[in-house]
């Protein structure tokens, strides 16, 4: 049960195996099958015969899709253990372009389904197979204003593997290679990250300042990145905002299946309630005896009591037995996980930080990537990213489509099961010392998620107004990011980290903007549910399965209103919801 390494050898045993080669080349065979029934698209007209077309041109995409799918989680694992892994990355390049000719060939199909009359579209939903479609089918014709020509289309998609994808691959390679110089050792970055919790305010400061040097190395490069993925991402919406422009704010909540009257009451929410992100910062550095608060500290674990190491074992246990507490299966299914080696945990050579869950497509398995080096913050992390593959594992049944589901509602489980894992370690606690380590990373989840993320949001809008007028240069991008800082942060830091906008991926994802606010919305979005899961008692957990389970086919809205009752348009629910945090903050007031 301790295993911290993938176990993938059946999947591929390697990236360059010649599985690979014959699995690319039944997916070729099956964009020739594509091709040849697009053929008759155009002319079909009789609404079973079209049924049966677009059903039979659905299985061979799907078959091309997981083809992609597979091919691409696969070589972006082996870059995140080892960034120099040159046939992983050979083989994500033929990954994405894969994908890429799978999308230019299907875009008639694509078009066809936006641009049908709606009695059509009505009659053909009404086969089984192609139901499974309804949802996205709906979603995707609110922006039948924004296609473009076929020829258009396709040429976009076509140029996006060598154009917008390879800035996002650079800077994942950028990310690989860097060594930041800690106390005078070279080390990885995910190995220094991990210092920024070291009980030792020195030790952090060193680790802090060497990251800062080894970004600071690189921050031209990584603005050409956000230059580049900004400005196609700007140039795009012009040139399919014609007749109704929409700006990237827009386009992000169509992405995650968000209203934008629903993002502006959250993060209006926010703002009137970031003083709880200050309280919070204030009441550590008071138990920490510090005056100036530096971005160092913010990671820093409770002042009191030893800081023993936990073992990923140990930490793996803890995390099972909590989502057991909740819900017997999950907590099986986390072990589970450990034993048949979908976690990889271990420190390694040219490793990328940070951490994520990702899934394969068929078979339907998901998998955790961390860095775990025995701290507290990695228990949290592996709680988040667990809470995230049990989400993809309880739709590993779903149609393809329905399986990928919105960032947006992708942070709730994640988020949710911190929150288990916290409370079940709340519970145990015998001592003060104990209860203020929970409150004290209750204390740094506050102010992660209502300060450090909105902040990355006003940023963002920034960056995006600001490329709209022209090159941004690192300088600039340095002033933005204090400038954000400062507003969310205020006086509550002593200095503000003006390279976060280099050091943190998501603002360098090539095909997803704005992944911030889904982090405060499923935040808030799970400390309701949390608050359900009291009300209801046993009830809860067939209700929670069932709401997971809806995620890949309502919107944000739609999905609230189904299983609460509640309209998050409306400020109520996350005030609701905030009012928990301020407990939590009071708590670890009281307890410094």
């Amino acid at each position: 049960m301790t295993n911290t390494l993938w176990q993938d050898d059946h999947i591929y045993a390697a990236p360059d195996c010649p599985a690979i080669d014959a699995d690319f080349q039944r997916a070729a065979e099956a964009l020739t099958e594509i091709a040849n029934l697009l053929a008759s698209l155009p002319e079909t007209r009789d609404i079973n015969a079209l049924r049966h077309l677009l059903r039979a041109i659905r299985r061979q995409a799907n078959a091309v899709r997981t083809q992609a799918w597979n091919s691409q989680t696969f070589a972006y694992n082996r870059l995140s253990r080892n960034g120099r892994d040159e046939a992983a990355r050979v083989l994500l390049s033929r990954g994405q372009q894969l994908q890429a000719r799978l999308a230019q060939l299907v875009k008639p199909v694509a078009l066809f389904w936006l641009n049908a009359p709606e009695d059509q579209v009505r009659a053909l939903l009404q086969d089984p197979e192609l139901f499974e479609l309804a949802y996205l089918i709906r979603h995707d014709r609110r922006l039948q204003d924004q296609a473009l020509s076929l020829e258009s289309e396709q040429l976009i998609e076509g140029l996006a593997v060598d154009g917008l994808q390879a800035w996002g691959d650079l800077y994942d390679s950028l990310v690989a290679r860097l060594r930041p110089v800690v106390d005078g050792e070279h080390m990885g970055l995910a190995q220094a990250d991990n210092l920024l919790a070291h009980p030792d305010r020195a030790r952090r400061a060193s680790a802090w300042h060497g990251i800062q040097a080894a970004w600071a190395g690189e921050q031209e490069t990584v603005a050409a990145i956000l230059n580049a993925i900004n400005g196609w991402r700007n140039e795009l919406a012009a040139q399919r905002g014609k007749g109704r422009r929409l700006d990237a704010l827009d386009l992000s909540c169509h992405q995650g299946h968000l209203e934008r009257a629903t993002l502006e009451t959250l993060m209006t929410q926010a703002e009137a309630h970031k003083t709880l992100g200050r309280r919070t910062l204030r009441a550590m550095a008071c138990a920490q005896g510090i005056t100036d608060f530096a971005p160092w500290d913010l990671y820093a674990p409770a002042p009191y009591g030893a800081q023993a190491s936990v073992g990923f074992g140990q930490a793996l246990t803890l995390v099972a037995d909590a989502f057991a507490a909740f819900d017997p299966e999950m907590g099986d299914f986390a072990r589970m996980m450990a034993d048949r080696g979908w976690i990889d945990a271990a420190p390694s050579d040219n490793r990328r930080s940070g951490a994520y869950c990702t899934e394969y497509a068929d078979p339907a398995e998901p998998r955790v990537f961390l860095t775990f080096e025995g701290t507290m913050d990695n228990v949290i992390t592996l709680a988040h990213e667990l809470g995230h593959a049990w989400h993809s594992w309880l739709l590993r049944d779903a149609p393809l489509a329905q399986r990928d589901y919105p960032k947006t509602l992708a942070e709730t489980a994640s988020l949710f099961a911190e929150t288990l894992v916290r409370d079940a370690l709340l519970a145990r606690a015998q001592t003060r010392e104990q209860r203020l380590a929970i409150a004290w990373m209750d204390g740094e989840r506050v102010a992660s998620l209502l300060l450090d993320v909105p902040s990355r949001f006003h940023f963002e809008r920034a960056l995006v107004a600001g490329r709209a007028e022209g090159y941004l240069g690192a300088g600039q991008l340095r002033a933005m990011m204090k400038s954000a800082k400062q507003q969310w942060y205020g006086d509550s830091l002593s200095e503000y980290d003006e390279l976060f906008w280099a050091s943190k991926g998501h603002f360098s994802i090539a095909d997803l903007g704005f992944y911030n606010y889904p982090y405060l919305f499923g935040y808030l979005f799970s400390l309701g549910l949390y608050a359900q899961k009291e009300r209801v008692g046993a009830d809860f957990v067939p209700a929670y399965r069932a709401l997971l389970a809806d995620t890949g086919r309502m919107s944000a809205e739609s999905l609230v209103e189904k299983h609460l009752g509640v309209d998050i348009r409306e400020p109520a629910f996350w005030q609701e919801s905030l009012r928990s945090v301020e407990e939590a903050v009071s708590r670890l007031e009281r307890l410094v």
